[in-house]
Formats: structure tokens, C-alpha cells, sequence
């Protein structure tokens, strides 16, 4: 391998081996912020590539070395030169004149019209060769004033009429990407005015450099003599045929038209009526007699595909005179019955494994209307394998009903939306049951109604108006010889009341940009109004619902991250969480189900799981014991800050920081020192560690290991603990380092 890695021992005589380009721009006509981004866009134009790299390193080139030359075509060594290795890139592969003119070109684009390029390649003794080019800009053009220029026609008066949106404004630099778009805004504006057949190739802008002082002026006009007769009228809509039961290889498309039945004014060919009217009117946004709109269309696609009953939706428009379009959609439907299979596997940081199945019955359009039915069975347990105190296993039951409706069903009201997605109501039922082994165990019953809706592709909003917990624990006789703390994590009683969620994510299909954010709130309400009416007070005036207690509490949940590409493989990740919970009434703290705590392979990553805090609280400093089960709080701040790498195709490393922790609302007997104080600045944790990622697309398994840094509950001059980092100590390792197997990002 080290033999191989030296690369140019390799190359044919008289070669050297391509090792990239340098851009040296040597004026300041450009502005610092403008030659940086010129300098990466050169640098990227170069053709061809380089051989790749990981970690500094041309992998697949020294494979590709390791292996030789072989007449062979199977066996280890075909495949590791053919498949897995790299050819070497030879400086003689790379053209300089054919590069200098794709660098002119890229100049001229971006208003340097006065741009020049001289290249030439050097050589070091190694035969490893570096094209350098070296740049004169020139002052970039500006625009000084756009005009279009108006004639006779109406769909040029049209134009003109919206001329105030122009994407073209004086001052701004010539750009041939804002001229190209200009002509898909025209395009656009004038289709949502019913001119279907109008293109942005219809559209010239001429661009005067003769004016002088380094400007230009623009003529926007129509290129009459390209633009066909049927671009120039405006279509509406006349007839619109649904085809709601459409076979991708069935009869050709017009049959059965005359069996088509008018559903609100659409000529719905549905048979065996598989479908009520309300799907289409819910979903359509044509509508017969209205203007052909572009964006109209796009909606009604999008509103069809996210009611999740169809497989393939398509549409076609067919003029039928000079003015009358008409309209078909071809909607092939999913089978109505699904059957789903899912297994899986999961891991604790504290030593602790587990597996997880269920298996869900789905039956789509249900009542005609698109609705879904869901039907879900789920179990799994967890298991301690390792580690000095030995915890009781967790056997988890589950089942659960989902209905839910593509539209909003609010009694007494008709609510309609404009947003190409669809509203979903939802009803839930749900069921749970969980027991650590010869300890305790834990029911829950949940009822819940709620909405889903989008504002667009990146708002989305839940609300649940009503929302019903009930929640029964049992304990298993004696415990005592499992030495474990069970108490804090007991409640019994009814959980009532609203939530709302809302998330924004700038990321748009899955496609991040150099700057993206996502925020997800949460407020969580119980028993607020009853409890205020009631005067509920948990000491001396407790109140109950069908003979239990009920929970009375606010909580507030804001989640902010923000994802910042400093280049093409790495990515600065930071995470910023709180939680605020606020007992009050008929609770002293909020039900375990609601609490938050630290300290986790997505959470504090150099800490055990789920047993940082509260507060300076730690079991053992108090007690010199290990028998918390998991310590909870009611408040929560947690910040997060991580540096993610490419290394190679599926394999990323990342290195990062935690810190955060939580708090109790009131005083109890079973955290002391865990209240939030005006310090509790003072008392964060935090760690340190490194990671692995591997993307196998299907998933993203995640390996990390750190360590903590800063030890909460120590005495206040002594939580900062780098001091004490002693690699070579077993002990030590033992101790304080944390590995975590988890699958996915942690934020």
C-alpha cells in the first residue's frame, strides 16, 4: 500500500499526474466577496476532475496501482483495478485553451465582458502537475435601464402591465442566470392568464454594451415572428374529465367518456363508483369556465398525489376550439389492502440492547372518501448484556387505530384550504403496556382528534384539540433485592387537554442549502380551564375525573437548528432545545410521560442514558448507590454543536459538543439540589466526542463515542474536569467513556 500510494511511479513516460487547478485573479475590479465566489466557480469548471480523494489521501488511484496491469478478467485483482480502483488523471488529459475559453465564457455570463485568461501548467520534480490560470476580470457591467418594447399585441400589453415585477433592475450586475429567468417569469405570469401554449423561448432580451461606462441597456421583446397563432389567445376551461380508475395498460384514453357522470361539474368516469364527489371537489382546483392557470394545475396534481390513495396521476389538455380547452386527468389507484412487516434493533449507551417488531393492516379509501385505516400491533423488549449494576428487562405491547380523513372535518363548519397539500384529520386510539421485569407495570389508554395541514413545502402544523391519556401503574410485590428506584417514574391518573406543533425546515426535498434552519415548537396543555374552574390544588383541594386524578400543567417545547455547508463534504450542524414545564393546580410535577430528561446516544453523548440531573443531583454523590432506574425533570436546556465530513461515498465522520441538562419546577425528597435556580448556568453538563456514519441510503447507522468534560454535580470549582483525562487508565475508560450505536442523525 505505501508503495502504492506514491502514484507517479506509475505514469507511462513522459506523463505526470493531474493534481487540480489554481485561480489567481489579479485585479480588484471584482469585490472581495465577488473574486472568492469567481474563484470557486473557475476552479470548478476545470475539465476534467482530479482523481479522488479521502482524508488527503487518492484511495482508489493507489488501489488501482496496488493492483497492475492484469490480462485477467475475474478475481481480486480485476475487480480492485476495475471496480473499486481509479485510472490515474494525466496533465496531458487537460486541455488549457478549451478550459481558458469555458472560463471566458463563465466570466462574460456574470457581466466581465473584458475578462482575460492566461494558463499554463507546472510541474513539479514528483511528476505531479497543477494547471494555474490567471485571471484580469475587468470592470463587471451593470444595468443602467430595461425597457420593454410594447406593440399592438394584447398578450404584449400583458406583459408590459406586469413589468413592475421584472427580476431586471437597474444597478444590478449583468447575469445571464437573472436574464434566463426573467423569461421563465414572463413565461409564467402570462400562463397564469390562460396563454397555454406561450414558452420562455418566446421571449429575447437584447442586451446594448455600447452605451458606455462599464453599462448596459436591455430591450425585453417578443420574438413575433417564432411565436405560433395559438400562443397568442387565452384558453379556457371547458369540460374536465376524471378518469378514476385508469389503467396504466388498460383501453386507450377516451374510452367510456360517454359513460362519464357530472360530479360538480366534473365528468367523473368512475364505474364501479369506487370514489364519492367529495374526493374531486376537495382535491380540484380547475374548474369549468375558469382561465387556464399554470399554477392551478400544479395544484390539483399535488392535491391528487398527497391524498395517498392514487399511484399514478397524470393530465392532459385538449383544445377543442380557439378559446375552449378541455381537461383529463388519469388516476390510477393503490390496492386498497396493504400488510406491512417491520423489525428492528436498538441500543442504549448503558449497556443495554433490545428488539422491536410490529405489524400493521392498512385499507385505503376506506368509506369512499380517501380515507386511510390503520391497524397496528407492536412489541419489543430491552436487555441489560453487560455493566456493574444489573437492571430489570423492559417488555413493551402496543396496538393502535388511525382514521383519518384528507380534509378538514370540523362539526358545523365547511373549511377550505388553497395549499397544494392536502388537510388530514385524524382520529387515534391507542393502547400501551410496558413492564420491567418483576418491578412494575405501566398501562396507558389514549384518545385523540386532531389536524395536519401544510401551509407549504416547508410549514406544517398539528393541532389536537382533544387529547385523552389514562394512565394506571401496577408494582409486583416485593422489590427490594433488585436494589432499583422505581418512584419517580410512577403515575397514575388522566392526562386532558390541546397541543399544538408547528415546523418549519427550509430544506426543500431533502436538498440542503449553504444556509438552512429548522424550528419545531411544541405547546402541551392539561387540565388548564377544568382545574382553574375546580380550584384544584395538589395538597390540600385535589380534584379527580371518573375517580382519578387528572394532570394540570403548561408545557413548552422550542427546538432551533441550523445547518450551515462550508463546502461540498463538510457541514456545521448546531442544535439549540428547551423545554419549560409548569406544574401548578391539581400537579407538583409534570406525569414521568411528560418529563424530559438528559443524557443519551441523541442527546448528552458522553453520559449514560437518561440519568444526567437534575440540577447538580447524581445519584451517586448523594448516595454512593446505582439504582435509578432514569432520573426526569420538568424543565430542560440542551445545546448541540457538530462538525459532519465526507470522507468516502458511504462514509462520513463528525466530531462534536454537547452540553445541557435538567430541572425540577418544585422542591421533592427524590432529587436534592434538582430545582431550577437563578445558577443553573453553572450547572450544565457537557462532553466531547467523535464519530462515525455510515449512509447505506436505506438508513444511516451512527457510531459515537465521547466522554464528559464537564461534571455538574462536583463542587462548583471542580466540574471542569480536562484535568482529569487519563487515556492509558483503565479505570478511567471505564468511567467516563461512552459509546453509542444509534440509527440516524441526532438533530
Amino acid at each position: 500500500m505505501l508503495a502504492a500510494c506514491s502514484n507517479s511511479r506509475h505514469l507511462p513516460a513522459g506523463e505526470s499526474l493531474y493534481k487540480g487547478s489554481k485561480v489567481h485573479i489579479n485585479d480588484n475590479a471584482a469585490s472581495k466577496k465577488e473574486r472568492k465566489i469567481l474563484k470557486n466557480d473557475l476552479v470548478g469548471a476545470v475539465r476534467p476532475k482530479t482523481n479522488t480523494k479521502s482524508l488527503g489521501v487518492r484511495l482508489k488511484l493507489s488501489l488501482y496501482n496496488l493492483a497492475g496491469d492484469t490480462k485477467k478478467t475475474k478475481g481480486i485483482r480485476p475487480w480492485l483495478r476495475n471496480k473499486v480502483g481509479e485510472p490515474p488523471v494525466l496533465a496531458s488529459s487537460v486541455h488549457l485553451d478549451h478550459n481558458k475559453e469555458i472560463m471566458i465564457n463563465l466570466l462574460q455570463n456574470r457581466g466581465f465582458f473584458d475578462a482575460k485568461v492566461s494558463a499554463k501548467m507546472n510541474t513539479d520534480k514528483r511528476r505531479k502537475s497543477t494547471a494555474v490560470f490567471s485571471v484580469v476580470t475587468g470592470t463587471q457591467y451593470k444595468i443602467n435601464k430595461v425597457y420593454f418594447r410594447n406593440d399592438s399585441s394584447d398578450i404584449a400589453h400583458k406583459v408590459d402591465s406586469a413589468f413592475s415585477e421584472t427580476l431586471l433592475k437597474p444597478g444590478a450586475p449583468y447575469n445571464l442566470d437573472l436574464i434566463k429567468a426573467e423569461r421563465v417569469r414572463i413565461d409564467r405570469g402570462l400562463k397564469e392568464l390562460g396563454y397555454f401554449y406561450f414558452k420562455p423561448d418566446y421571449v429575447l432580451v437584447v442586451v446594448d454594451s455600447s452605451i458606455g461606462s462599464n453599462k448596459v441597456n436591455m430591450y425585453v421583446k417578443l420574438k413575433h415572428r417564432e411565436i405560433p397563432p395559438e400562443a397568442y389567445r387565452v384558453y379556457t376551461i371547458n369540460d374536465i374529465f376524471i378518469y378514476a380508475n385508469y389503467k396504466l395498460h388498460g383501453k386507450s384514453e377516451d374510452t367510456g367518456k360517454a359513460e362519464a357522470v357530472v360530479i360538480d361539474n366534473y365528468q367523473v368516469i368512475d364505474k364501479k363508483k369506487t370514489f364519492k364527489p367529495i374526493v374531486f371537489s376537495q382535491a380540484m382546483v380547475f374548474e369549468k369556465d375558469d382561465i387556464y392557470s399554470l399554477d392551478d394545475q400544479n395544484v390539483s396534481i399535488s392535491r391528487l398525489v398527497n391524498m395517498g390513495v392514487f399511484k399514478f396521476v397524470k393530465n392532459r389538455f385538449d383544445p377543442i376550439s380557439e378559446s375552449l380547452i378541455n381537461v383529463y386527468y388519469y388516476l390510477t389507484p393503490y390496492p386498497k389492502k396493504s400488510l406491512r412487516f417491520e423489525i428492528g434493533a436498538l441500543t442504549q449507551n448503558d449497556n443495554r440492547a433490545g428488539t422491536e417488531g410490529s405489524i400493521s393492516w392498512r385499507k385505503r379509501n376506506t368509506f369512499k372518501g380517501a380515507e386511510e385505516l390503520m391497524f397496528k400491533i407492536r412489541g419489543g423488549f430491552e436487555a441489560q448484556y453487560s455493566g456493574p449494576v444489573k437492571q430489570p428487562n423492559i417488555y413493551n405491547l402496543g396496538a393502535e387505530v388511525n382514521l383519518s380523513f384528507p380534509r378538514f372535518v370540523v362539526p358545523f363548519l365547511d373549511i377550505q384550504t388553497s395549499s397544494r397539500f392536502l388537510p388530514r384529520s385524524i382520529i387515534k386510539l391507542k393502547y400501551n403496556y410496558e413492564s420491567e421485569k418483576g418491578l412494575v407495570r405501566i398501562s396507558s389508554y389514549t384518545a385523540s382528534y386532531g389536524y395536519n395541514w401544510k401551509e407549504g413545502p416547508h410549514k406544517e402544523h398539528q393541532l389536537y384539540p382533544f387529547n385523552f391519556t389514562y394512565v394506571t401503574t401496577d408494582t409486583l410485590g416485593n422489590v427490594s433485592d433488585l436494589h432499583l428506584l422505581y418512584g419517580n417514574l410512577v403515575f397514575d391518573g388522566i392526562i386532558l387537554g390541546p397541543t399544538y406543533e408547528f415546523t418549519y425546515n427550509s430544506q426543500k426535498n431533502g436538498l440542503q442549502r449553504r444556509h438552512s434552519v429548522y424550528f419545531d415548537g411544541l405547546i402541551d396543555l392539561s387540565g388548564n380551564i377544568l382545574g382553574i374552574a375546580e380550584r384544584a390544588d395538589y395538597k390540600t383541594h385535589p380534584q379527580t375525573i371518573l375517580g382519578s386524578r387528572y394532570a394540570q400543567y403548561v408545557k413548552l417545547q422550542p427546538d432551533f437548528r441550523y445547518y450551515l455547508r462550508l463546502s461540498g463534504a463538510s457541514t456545521l450542524a448546531a442544535r439549540v432545545m428547551a423545554g419549560l414545564g409548569i406544574p401548578y393546580g391539581n400537579s407538583d410535577q409534570l406525569p414521568n410521560i411528560k418529563q424530559f430528561w438528559a443524557g443519551g446516544n441523541s442527546d448528552l453523548r458522553g453520559f449514560p442514558s437518561r440519568l444526567v440531573g437534575p440540577g447538580t443531583f447524581n445519584e451517586y454523590s448523594v448516595y454512593h448507590t446505582t439504582t435509578y432506574l432514569q432520573t426526569l425533570g420538568d424543565m430542560k436546556l440542551e445545546a448541540n454543536l457538530e462538525l459532519r465530513q465526507h470522507v468516502y461515498k458511504f462514509l462520513n465522520a463528525a466530531v462534536f459538543y454537547d452540553m445541557g441538562n435538567i430541572w425540577l419546577y418544585n422542591n421533592t425528597t427524590v432529587y436534592q439540589r434538582g430545582t431550577f435556580t437563578r445558577d443553573f448556568y453553572k450547572e450544565f453538563a457537557a462532553d466531547v466526542g467523535f464519530g462515525l456514519r455510515f449512509d447505506f441510503k436505506i438508513l444511516i447507522l451512527r457510531l459515537d463515542l465521547g466522554m464528559p468534560v464537564r461534571k455538574p454535580w462536583l463542587a462548583p470549582d471542580q466540574r471542569w474536569v480536562f484535568n482529569q483525562i487519563d487515556f492509558s487508565n483503565s479505570q478511567w475508560r471505564r468511567d467516563n467513556l461512552v459509546f453509542n450505536i444509534a440509527i440516524g442523525y441526532p438533530f
